[in-house]
């Protein structure tokens, strides 16, 4: 199952980052807090954005027991489960640094139940997973663009989806004409909390392809979006029979150290820069391939839709 990936080498295959600075969200463990480390073994210094700051802080000791140097990783706090707590931690961020070259859009709820809304009767998992990392990303906007307006930069956007976006409904531009989609998912049992899951990852598909098309005219900032593979993440302690599923995950899935892969090549691969008009609102399967995603998320009319109707409720109209 890993055979692709040892032909990968982060040490190798990625371009010196030294005076560069990445947000990576949800990177207090799995994914993300292997994307962060990778990152500043080649000179990053990296923000670790945790909603917990035990937990946060927690992973940054981790990581300097472990060897980030030559770059450095820093607790950042980064709560994206409301679009008021991502704006907070965005201009919270803006505080901190001058520029930003990377931001890894990681953090994501993976299971949740339908009863327990985030907000506005919206699910859990939809909100952060789309709506907090929609605010959280356009708040840093403008700091990206300047970035990317400095010589020799490379600004990139990397939103970690899943090939479960492909399990989600076909839906056309009407399914996103108001907010029904994001809390229709109400029953509460494991293939409901799936389809959830399925809609966020489409919309994280969505948001990165759109966001790329209107960042093309003015700006050299790239987003694109990228599946890691299968991962042996947390999820499994949602489950019944939790330790099981944890000895298999560990077994036949990759580990979080290898499944960030994908997500670094994207955040610092020298060939990204090189051929924007490739990978620039792509979706990048494991390692660095561009791959067609769902028809439904190459739909600009799907994907102008969804656009709107975030816009719309984070402007707060009636939606």
């Amino acid at each position: 199952m890993n055979l692709f990936a040892k032909a990968f080498d982060p040490q190798t295959d990625l371009q010196d980052m030294t005076g560069r600075v990445v947000i990576v969200t949800g990177a207090n463990q799995g994914i993300g807090y292997a994307t962060a480390k990778h990152l500043a073994r080649k000179g990053a210094r990296v923000y670790l954005g945790a909603r917990s700051e035990e937990k946060g802080r927690g992973a940054v000791a981790r990581l300097e027991g472990e060897g980030v140097l030559p770059g450095a990783v820093v607790y950042f706090a980064c709560d994206l489960s409301t679009p008021a707590q991502a704006k907070a931690a965005a201009l919270g961020f803006l505080e901190l640094e001058a520029r930003l070259d990377v931001l890894v859009n990681n953090a994501a709820c993976i299971f949740d139940y339908a009863d327990k809304s985030a907000l506005d009767g919206i699910t859990e998992m939809m909100m952060t997973n789309h709506f907090g990392t929609f605010q959280f990303t356009l708040a840093l906007l403008p700091l990206l663009e300047k970035t990317a307006a400095v010589p020799a930069s490379d600004v990139r956007i990397v939103t970690v989806s899943s090939e479960r976006h492909r399990d989600a409904l076909l839906l056309g531009p009407a399914a996103f004409a108001d907010l029904s989609v994001c809390r229709d998912f109400h029953a509460r049992a494991l293939v409901s909390t799936l389809a959830r899951y399925a809609l966020s990852k489409l919309a994280n598909v969505l948001f990165s392809t759109a966001l790329h098309r209107r960042l093309t005219p003015h700006t050299r900032v790239i987003s694109l979006a990228v599946h890691p593979g299968i991962v042996a993440t947390s999820f499994p302690r949602h489950l019944p029979l939790a330790p099981l599923f944890r000895f298999l995950c560990a077994l036949l899935f990759k580990a979080p150290d290898v499944g960030a892969y994908n997500t670094c090549w994207a955040a610092a691969a020298p060939g990204v820069r090189a051929a924007p008009e490739r990978y620039g609102g792509a979706y990048v399967a494991p390692v660095g391939r561009v791959v067609e995603a769902s028809r439904g998320a190459r739909d600009e009319g799907v994907q102008d839709a969804l656009w709107t109707l975030s816009e719309r409720y984070l402007a707060g109209e009636a939606v």
